[in-house]
């Protein structure tokens, strides 16, 4: 009776197949414990050289975008700061020009002034010239016109008190424009002319015109060291010639309590712009 070897064969079959299934298993077993290996040590490393630069870099360009962020709006507020300060001064720039617009307007009124009382003294000249003419020529014959002489010294009165208005009011704008040494100049002028009128003048207006000459010998001790006093003297000449030489008013007496020595008081009448 024969032995059948297929047993035999079949166990020998399915220890091999058991052997390289627990080599597989073990090989297995050998990847996964070398990647586990891999991952334990390799991370650290990984960690170190790749993902902590990468997150020093990220916190560096935070950092970066911060600082810029910051540094732009520090830029932005210097922009408006100086954008506002560019606006103020173009405001003034323009308050600037109007200002020296209405001075220039000023002066040119006054130039304008100036140039219309300059025409009127040169008029008034004229007007001198052909009195002195016509005075001469009626003094040969003063027996014949005695009338008519008369009324011509009145009309030569009556215009040299208008030519000292006007010296005066022109003195006025010189000293307005603060030319002290013309202003001087038309307030002699004006003076010499009032002085050698007073023993023409009637006697009830002869103080109110002392009173005007000593006004005008003020201003001129005034200029040009004290040119405020000066003004305020001529402009009261200058009144008080316009208004037609008016009485003065009397001084206010003191009450009899009063033993102090009385000072004069004089009432000063207020100024006209010519």
């Amino acid at each position: 009776m024969s032995v059948d070897p297929k047993p035999t064969q079949s166990f020998w079959s399915r220890m091999g197949r058991a052997f390289v299934n627990i080599l597989r298993y073990l090989l297995i077993l050998a990847l996964i414990a070398g990647v586990v290996v891999a991952i334990y040590f390799g991370a650290p490393y990984l960690y170190e050289k790749f993902i902590l630069p990468i997150e020093a870099n990220t916190a560096r360009l935070d950092e970066i975008e911060n600082k810029q962020a910051a540094d732009i709006e520090q830029l932005t507020g210097q922009i408006t700061d100086l954008k506002s300060r560019l606006a103020d001064l173009e405001t003034r720039q323009t308050t600037t020009a109007q200002t020296l617009a209405e001075a220039q307007g000023e002066i040119t009124a006054l130039e304008s002034a100036l140039q219309s009382q300059s025409e009127t003294l040169t008029q008034l000249d004229a007007m001198q010239a052909t009195l002195d003419t016509l005075s001469l020529s009626v003094t040969d014959h003063e027996s014949r016109f005695v009338e008519v002489n008369d009324t011509l010294a009145e009309v030569q009165r009556e215009l040299m008190f208008s030519r000292a208005i006007e010296m005066l009011s022109r003195a006025r704008l010189y000293l307005y424009e603060s030319n002290f040494g013309l202003a001087r100049l038309d307030v002699q002028t004006a003076r010499d002319l009032l002085l050698s009128l007073q023993s023409d003048i009637a006697a009830d207006k002869n103080a109110t015109l002392q009173e005007v000459i000593t006004r005008l010998d003020l201003a001129l001790d005034s200029l040009p060291t004290s040119p405020v006093i000066a003004v305020d003297d001529v402009d009261i000449a200058w009144q008080l010639l316009v208004n037609g030489l008016p009485d003065l008013p009397a001084p206010t007496p003191l009450p009899d309590s009063v033993n102090e020595t009385p000072i004069p008081t004089e009432e000063v009448t207020p100024t006209e712009t010519p």
